[in-house]
């Protein structure tokens, strides 16, 4: 009576779930559909906000660089940085001046010569030699540039200068012509962008914050802060939307590259605002949903009644399936609804149970994939890579040793080299993406699998994010208890088959075990240097 009571109440709690499957259907997709709409509505949103932003900065920067060629060409300006006399100082400095009161933005334009000495400055303040400065050595090889974001070595306030070379007779540069970027009107056109939901963030090449809508600090103590900078760690192209946590808060970020300057543009909406949305749509599901419900729940009770008895049965089937009997009987259900179809299957699960076993697809400890999965992921991938290949596109494996790893297991402990297996592979999720492939082929070997790599600068920049992982790896409360060796091997450079890649990217490991260990190596980093 005791079982005939459980099965009911587990049978009618299962008829009234299969009476809510529309509602939560319902809920689930309705959800889905607004988070995929709101998504890519404010990915198209941001990114004509970013777009704005890009065209307006280019916009003042191809303005700034004609009239700096305008004054570069000047045969005046020419002759005065070859030969500065007192009177051409006055006629080339009105140019100058002349220039600042053409845009009427309280911005410096200043003079230097090729030994880097500034020769006129628009703002008085005193003359500096700037040979060091990137700006001035972009100037000296006869490219015009956008610098990053510095402090002003006259004046000390952080300005970003626009430089155009001063070319002589001979084609060759002598000089440049400089103006400041003006911060100040660029975080006010920011500004006006801005709205409640969403906020502008302008980084560097180097991830410095130029412009921030939501920390405005615009002053001769211009606040360089650098809170965003792990966005650029997480950017593989020139434009995109990523999901990230900034300080603390689920966020959406939409990225796009200025070209002119090479300086990212991110868009940041905290992803509440999209929530708030689906709980609207959700709220009028759920009323729906619940009426639906309670109709199930009426069904659930008759249908319960006619399905216990043969519900008992096969319940004491599986029962001695699971205890390990090994003469069971069959079920005897004379029936040909749906109860006798799942007799049969019983029947069946009875007779073949022993010819059934699951493999697990991931390591035990660490909870990454095996070594058999990642072989046949690496060979999925190589597939397509192979199938849609470009020429700019690269894939990566990384093999990984744990140096030292075995003298930690001899003095600490089995338990606690796993526990350093346990958070490496922690430190491992971190640092990659979701669709990256991250395995531990045993012991204390790991690899790691990425694709769609658009250069080498990135491949260089994940080997040292690895190495800093184990290095950094900290284990009830004990510190740099290993270190990485780490190979790299590079499809197409390295091969295009599973076993030849690996066998280059484990090479590398050995060459770098050999040289001294807590280090990565390809031999394409070799070459790319020799390429510089």
């Amino acid at each position: 009576m005791e079982i005939n009571k459980g099965i009911r109440a587990k049978m009618f709690f299962l008829f009234i779930v299969m009476g809510a499957v529309p509602f939560l259907v319902l809920v689930v997709v309705s959800a889905i559909n607004t988070i995929d709409e709101m998504e890519e509505s404010y990915k198209q949103n941001s990114l004509l906000r970013n777009k704005i932003v890009s065209d307006h900065m280019t916009r003042i920067i191809e303005e700034n660089q004609a009239v700096l060629k305008s004054i570069a060409m000047s045969p005046n300006v020419i002759e005065f940085i070859q030969n500065p006399t007192e009177e051409k100082n006055e006629y080339v400095s009105k140019i100058l001046y002349d220039t600042d009161v053409i845009f009427n933005d309280m911005n410096t334009t200043a003079l230097t010569g090729a030994d880097g000495e500034q020769i006129i400055r628009t703002d008085g303040s005193k003359l500096v030699n700037i040979k060091k400065r990137q700006h001035f050595q972009e100037a000296m090889k006869g490219r015009s540039y956008v610098s990053d974001i510095m402090t002003s070595m006259s004046t000390g306030k952080m300005i970003v200068v626009i430089e155009v070379p001063v070319f002589n007779a001979e084609n060759k540069p002598i000089g440049m012509v400089q103006r400041n970027f003006n911060l100040i009107a660029l975080q006010d056109f920011v500004e006006d962008l801005d709205d409640s939901e969403t906020s502008v963030v302008i980084m560097d090449r180097t991830g410095r914050i130029i412009v921030n809508s939501e920390n405005i600090v615009v002053s001769d103590d211009y606040v360089l802060e650098n809170s965003y900078k792990f966005i650029l760690d997480r950017i593989y192209n020139s434009s995109g939307i990523l999901q990230l946590d900034i300080n603390g808060v689920k966020s959406l970020a939409t990225y796009s590259r200025n070209i002119e300057t090479g300086w990212m543009i991110v868009t940041v909406r905290p992803y509440h605002y999209i929530l708030d949305r689906v709980y609207d749509k959700a709220t009028k599901a759920i009323i729906f949903g619940v009426v639906m419900l309670f109709i199930g729940t009426l069904m659930a009770y008759f249908l319960t009644l006619r399905a216990t008895k043969p519900i008992v049965e096969m319940t004491e089937v599986v029962d001695k399936i699971v205890s390990g009997e090994g003469d069971v009987e069959q079920v005897k259900v004379n029936s040909n609804d749906e109860l006798g179809q799942m007799a049969a299957a019983f029947n069946k699960l009875r007779s073949e149970r022993d010819n059934y076993q699951l493999e697990s697809e991931l390591d035990k400890l660490t909870e990454l994939f095996n070594k058999k999965t990642m072989e046949n992921l690496c060979r999925m991938k190589l597939r397509t890579f192979n199938e849609n290949e470009h020429s700019n596109i690269f894939m990566a494996m990384y093999v990984i040793d744990l140096d030292h790893f075995k003298e930690v297991n001899d003095l600490m402990g089995h338990q606690f080299g796993d526990k350093v297996l346990i958070e490496f592979a922690k430190g491992l999720r971190k640092i990659f993406r979701p669709n990256d492939c991250i395995g531990r082929f045993g012991g204390d070997e790991f690899v790691v699998i990425v694709d769609s790599l658009p250069n080498m600068e990135i491949v260089i920049r994940k080997a040292e994010q690895i190495k800093q992982v184990a290095f950094n790896l900290t284990v009830e409360g004990k510190g740099h208890v290993v270190t990485a060796s780490i190979g790299v091997a590079i499809a197409p450079q390295n091969g295009r088959d599973y076993d030849t890649l690996f066998a280059s990217a484990d090479k590398a490991v050995y060459h770098v075990k050999n040289n001294g260990k807590n280090g990565y190596y390809c031999e394409l980093f070799e070459l790319e240097d020799n390429n510089e």
